[in-house]
């Protein structure tokens, strides 16, 4: 089945906001081996909207639009779809009530202009809100829902689940399964990996993300065994590249070794300027392990905050491996991490160039260092040196510990 994705929204095209609904739009379908076979930005303009939806409609079978759902006089998506569908708008007095009980318990006045977020075209199926106001809208095979993305997270996999059903599309269900890889470029990825994929009906992607690059596999349900063989290979193969499946992180898996074998954490940043910390914390119970977090981004912080001596800084520089196992045997805990380098744009030199960095990792009495130079902007750069150290400390936690 082919979907077409229209997205609703002047500000997609005027820079004011960048489209992220279609992705996860798309990864949504491809659990249901749904296939968007295009997707079209268009402007707060009734016949533009109009000339959208007529487009789908003689090329796919199901048409997706997202934004244009709120009460304001640039909000008309549902309008069009009405005239489209050559049906009237109305309201459901049972959803007026609920959203007025939502304005009331968020401690917001109700206005006439509000109940504009309820109408639906005539004979239209809604999907509940949980998150937000205005419902997701179903009529003719074309769904609505609002802009604001966990909105949209919220009631896409309601709609899926019941569209799947209603259509009779579940009978071989398609399976996905990612494997998230951090340390070996795309390329190489592909080379080591597609002698696995013989058998006709079982398919491979790779996927690059800010935390790795996922190679994702995909077929019917029925051959989840068949797959499943396949990922044993691929670990057998080039297991030391792979930190986690599906929903894994970085982070998460750090967090989750650190409570396996209680062992507490605490960081030492200078160029990633706290990023590393705030990584960690981003994942629930991570209280459980993580003690204290160091921004020591001058000299006198690193010698104040973490005993690094004042001849090291002087012989070997802030950006050194002297400067960053001082740094790191400075923090009192189990695990130790530290970073330092150059994350630019000014600021290097032939010899310390822009993207040199050093991290530490302590654990317990031991100590490891690595150099790595990055490429990058300066935000590029910080986030690399993050995903790397949080990378190695897994390596070393998982062969060590």
């Amino acid at each position: 089945m082919k979907v077409g994705v229209i997205l609703v929204g002047t500000e997609l095209l005027n820079g004011g906001m960048i489209d992220t609904n279609s992705i996860y739009i798309a990864e949504e379908l491809n659990k249901y081996g749904l296939e968007m076979e295009f997707k079209i930005v268009v402007r707060d303009f009734k016949d533009e909207i109009y000339r959208a939806i007529d487009y789908c409609k003689k090329n796919v079978d199901l048409i997706i639009m997202s934004g244009g759902l709120g009460p304001t006089l640039d909000d008309i998506t549902k309008e069009v779809i009405a005239e489209y569908v050559n049906k009237p708008l109305v309201v459901d007095a049972e959803e007026l009530e609920e959203l007025k009980d939502k304005f009331i318990k968020g401690g917001y006045t109700f206005t006439e202009i509000n109940k504009k977020e309820v109408e639906k075209p005539e004979g239209s199926v809604t999907f509940k809100n949980d998150v937000g106001m205005a419902p997701a809208v179903y009529i003719d095979d074309i769904v609505a829902f609002p802009g604001v993305p966990r909105e949209l997270y919220n009631m896409l996999p309601k709609f899926l689940a019941w569209y799947t059903k209603e259509k009779n599309l579940i009978d071989d269900e398609i399976y996905i399964k990612d494997l998230i890889t951090y340390g070996m470029p795309e390329s190489i990825l592909d080379k080591e990996v597609r002698e696995f994929f013989t058998e006709e009906g079982i398919y491979y992607e790779f996927l690059v993300k800010d935390y790795g690059i996922l190679i994702r596999l995909q077929s019917k349900r029925s051959n989840k065994n068949k797959v499943e063989k396949i990922i044993k290979k691929i670990y057998n193969k080039i297991g030391k590249f792979i930190f986690g499946e599906d929903n894994d992180r970085l982070e998460g898996k750090v967090v989750e070794l650190l409570r396996e074998n209680k062992l507490s954490i605490s960081t030492a940043e200078s160029c990633t300027g706290g990023m590393l910390a705030s990584r960690l914390i981003d994942v629930s119970g991570v209280s459980e392990v993580f003690y204290e977090g160091i921004v020591s981004y001058s000299n006198e912080s690193k010698m104040k905050r973490l005993g690094v001596k004042k001849e090291t800084l002087e012989k070997y520089g802030a950006v050194s491996e002297e400067t960053v196992r001082e740094m790191v045997m400075g923090l009192q805990t189990d695990v130790g991490l530290a970073t330092t380098g150059i994350a630019g744009p000014e600021g290097g030199t032939e010899e310390k160039p822009v993207g040199l960095v050093y991290m530490g990792i302590k654990i317990k009495d031991r100590v490891y260092v690595e150099k790595r130079v990055f490429k990058g902007d300066r935000n590029k750069i910080r986030e690399r040196t993050v995903s790397h150290t949080l990378f190695t400390l897994i390596k070393i936690l998982n062969e060590d510990v």
